[in-house]
């Protein structure tokens, strides 16, 4: 009797922690966000000058003009890189799981004309007039934390409960 009672309360605790179904709504929530940061960290922040082999790069001028930045070299005072042109608009103020992949792009405003007449450019910090990349949005980093929480707390409710459980079933087969 007492083997099956303690079969039983194992059962029921297995069984209990497998019918949660969790459902993703995660489909239409912004993941990054277009920040401006200020045009020095272009310069002289490492996630630009090191990581410039898996940045996109994108120079936009005051002609409404786009082009791809390629073969970028960052140096203290100087920006030098080949331009291709782009047709379209490039930037988007959001990133969803959608268009996720273009997370890695920079956008660099400029204030010079006609730059679609050079193929290479090299700028100083005094032609960078906007610096902009993709950050991880305060809606999602928050969310991140609430469901870090309630994974914890049910993760302690659940050692809780199977703690309580095998007391009870010592007290019954011993007691």
């Amino acid at each position: 009797m007492k083997n099956n009672l303690l079969l039983f309360l194992a059962a029921t605790i297995l069984v209990s922690c497998s019918t949660y179904n969790y459902q993703s709504n995660n489909a239409d929530i912004a993941i990054y966000e277009l920040k401006t940061e200020p045009k020095e960290a272009l310069f002289t922040e490492n996630k630009f000058t090191k990581g410039s082999g898996t940045l996109k790069f994108f120079i936009h001028d005051l002609d409404d003009s786009t082009f791809q930045f390629k073969n970028v070299q960052i140096y203290d005072s100087t920006l030098s890189g080949e331009l291709i042109p782009v047709e379209g608009k490039i930037a988007n103020d959001i990133l969803k799981r959608k268009n996720i992949q273009q997370k890695n792009e920079v956008h660099i405003e400029i204030n010079r004309q006609c730059t679609n007449k050079n193929t290479q450019i090299y700028l100083k910090p005094i032609d960078v007039v906007k610096l902009q990349n993709y950050e991880v949005t305060e809606a999602l980093r928050e969310r991140n934390k609430q469901q870090i929480k309630k994974i914890i707390k049910i993760y302690l409710l659940v050692n809780l409960i199977s703690a309580l459980a095998i007391f009870i079933a010592g007290l019954i087969i011993f007691g």
